[in-house]
């Protein structure tokens, strides 16, 4: 309850309803038009968009899952950031067309426009919940995920929209224009927004916490939040007009997105290791546990290493014990160190 009193937590409710209104306007009477087609699309988006989902959690591996909060930040992406989003494009894209003439209008606007409002958009609303949740979400991994999800609600938005506008865009058939577009999103755009909010996440929580164990906290979070701009800036960029080119841009553009995504992920892991070396030095570390057992926790080989021994001689009964209250200690050091 606490929470919903907070000025960010109304702030995020008034850019949800006003998102929301938006959307409905723009997209409720284009359901309609595409019928059946749309329904026949919608369970290929939501089995990609559960597998992300797992793929994110499975990222976190701060031992301290939020889902109340990763709940509001698929909201956010999905509503308010889309509604918000749609109604800036339109705004932007007349700009643009003033500017360029055509061809370039046409063939630059999409990288122009979405990039900028976009993920400053959704970054909005990852702000606004990394101030609603600051005694949670404390971690680069933990900010992270929480990007994640509200790019994924985006994503999946996204996704819809676009098998609505090729159901109605095929001249063959409207099942054929959805599902078409709905499998090659799921095939070749499954890293996208997700990714991208991910580490503008990242970038904000190395912005806001001064006592994140980085050198360069600053400029890494600057460079990630520059990332989410530059690597959507490259995926919108046009492909050129010969098949052949256009697949291989594709791949390649998947290919550095999941390398920047792997590269992220990996300092992640090693930051996490870092600071649970530190907090476990800390005050409020040593009043947790013994240093012996605090000190099993940097990694999983010390971890699993600790099991043993103590399934060894104590049996494994006891093993599992000290697996569940090694995954308590660490969160409770994120809550009371970080």
């Amino acid at each position: 309850m606490a929470r919903l009193k907070t000025v960010s937590m109304w702030v995020f409710v008034v850019g949800v309803v006003l998102g929301g209104i938006v959307v409905g306007r723009d997209m409720l009477p284009r359901f309609a038009d595409a019928g059946g087609a749309v329904a026949v699309a919608v369970p290929i988006i939501g089995v990609a968009a559960a597998l992300v989902a797992v793929i994110i959690a499975a990222l976190d591996r701060s031992r301290l899952h939020v889902p109340a909060a990763w709940a509001l930040a698929f909201a956010w992406g999905a509503v308010g950031a889309c509604g918000l989003a749609l109604e800036i494009n339109g705004i932007a894209s007349d700009a643009v067309n003033d500017v360029l003439d055509d061809p370039g209008a046409t063939h630059w606007g999409a990288a122009l426009i979405g990039p900028l409002d976009e993920e400053a958009v959704k970054g909005v609303g990852i702000a606004l919940l990394l101030v609603v949740y600051r005694d949670r979400i404390r971690r680069p991994l933990q900010g992270f995920a929480l990007g994640a999800f509200a790019g994924l609600g985006f994503q999946v938005v996204e996704n819809v929209s676009y098998a609505v506008t090729f159901a109605l865009r095929d001249a063959q058939s409207d099942v054929t224009g959805a599902l078409t577009v709905s499998i090659l999103r799921a095939l070749f755009g499954f890293q996208s927004h997700w990714v991208y909010s991910g580490l503008f996440g990242l970038g904000l929580i190395l912005l806001s916490r001064a006592h994140v164990r980085a050198r360069n906290r600053i400029a890494l979070g600057a460079a990630a939040v520059a990332l989410a701009f530059v690597l959507h800036f490259f995926w919108n960029a046009p492909s050129g007009e010969n098949p052949i080119v256009t697949v291989l841009l594709l791949m390649v553009k998947c290919g550095l997105t999941l390398a920047i995504l792997a590269g992220a992920w990996t300092w992640m892991l090693f930051e996490q290791r870092r600071w649970l070396a530190w907090a476990a030095h800390t005050p409020e570390g040593m009043r947790l546990a013994p240093a012996a057992e605090l000190a099993t926790l940097p990694t999983r080989a010390l971890r699993r290493n600790a099991e043993r021994y103590i399934a060894y001689y104590y049996g494994p009964a006891t093993a599992e014990v000290a697996r569940e209250r090694q995954t308590w200690l660490i969160r409770e050091l994120t809550l009371r160190a970080a």
